[in-house]
């Protein structure tokens, strides 16, 4: 894995579906991926797996308890789609048990495609 110091970005997450965006401190370990840290009040109580490989679009991907470990998961998945297209496009053509499965050896949860289900 390339190992090369990033930038934090302002990201958009989305908690849930029609609800505001929150804004976190990111990096982009590949292109249209990021990985942050959950936002205290976005995590249920108790939950150790704070950190988040989500979306550009600010969809949730998996969580993991170690920034290590998320950014290892993007690298597992960086060649399944082309991760900067819109959302809407990546689910028309790219089977979520492909992504799930490259996930599998990873120590992380594979969130649903909807953010209601984080």
């Amino acid at each position: 894995m390339e190992s090369t110091a990033q930038e934090a970005v302002t990201h958009e997450v989305i908690a849930r579906q029609h609800a505001t965006p929150v804004l976190v401190q990111a990096i982009e370990p590949r292109p249209g991926l990021f990985v942050y840290r959950q936002p205290d009040e976005l995590l249920k109580q108790g939950d150790r797996y704070v950190w988040r490989l989500g979306h550009h679009s600010g969809y949730q991907i998996a969580k993991f308890e170690y920034p290590g470990d998320a950014d290892d998961a993007a690298w597992a998945i960086r060649d399944i789609t082309d991760w900067t297209r819109p959302v809407d496009d990546i689910r028309a053509d790219t089977d979520g048990g492909i992504v799930r499965d490259a996930l599998v050896q990873s120590p992380g949860i594979f969130l649903n495609a909807h953010p209601d289900a984080t």
